[in-house]
C-alpha cells in the first residue's frame, strides 16, 4: 500500500477556545494550530495516491472556516452555547461569555480538543475512493492530537 504525508505552510489556523475538565474551566486562550494529513491507498493511473495540491487545497479551505474564530463545542454537556440576535452566549460554570456571532464557530463536538478538531477536519476533507485518512492537529510543538478512520 502507498501513502502520502501532506503538510503545507497554508494548512494552519489561529483560533481561541477553552476547555472544561475535572470540574474546572480553563481561561479563554488561543493557539496557532497546524494541520498534517496522511493518506494511504492505491495508486491512481498517474502513479499517485492523490495529487498533493488537491489534498492541500481541501485542508486549506477547512482551515479558513476556523481561522480567527472563537471555537465553541455545540454538543457539550457542560458548556451551554446559544445563539441569539447576532450574538453567541456561552455559560460554563460561573462564567458567562458573549461574542459577536461572526467571530464564532460552533462545532458539532463535545469539546474543542485537538483530537476532536482532528476528527472535524477529517470529516470535512471529502476524499473519495478507497483511502485511509489520518489527520493530526498541533496546538504547539509537541502537543498534537490525531484522528484516523
Amino acid at each position: 500500500m502507498y501513502s502520502v504525508h501532506v503538510k503545507d505552510q497554508r494548512m494552519h489556523f489561529s483560533a481561541s477556545h477553552f476547555l472544561r475538565f475535572c470540574g474546572d474551566c480553563e481561561q479563554l486562550h488561543g493557539h496557532n494550530y497546524t494541520v498534517e494529513v496522511f493518506i494511504t491507498g492505491p495508486l491512481n493511473e498517474d502513479g499517485m495516491v492523490i495529487d498533493f495540491r488537491e489534498a492541500k487545497d481541501k485542508v486549506v479551505n477547512i482551515c479558513k472556516t476556523l481561522d480567527h474564530k472563537v471555537m465553541l463545542p455545540g454538543d457539550s454537556k457542560t458548556i451551554n452555547v446559544k445563539s441569539e440576535e447576532g450574538f453567541i452566549e456561552v455559560n460554563v460554570g460561573e462564567k458567562r461569555y458573549v461574542f459577536p456571532a461572526e467571530d464564532c464557530i460552533i462545532l458539532p463536538t463535545q469539546a474543542t480538543t485537538a483530537e476532536l478538531l482532528s476528527k472535524h477536519i477529517h470529516d470535512h476533507i471529502d476524499i473519495s475512493g478507497d483511502y485511509h485518512v489520518k489527520v493530526c492537529i498541533s496546538e504547539s510543538a509537541g502537543s498534537t492530537g490525531c484522528y484516523e478512520d
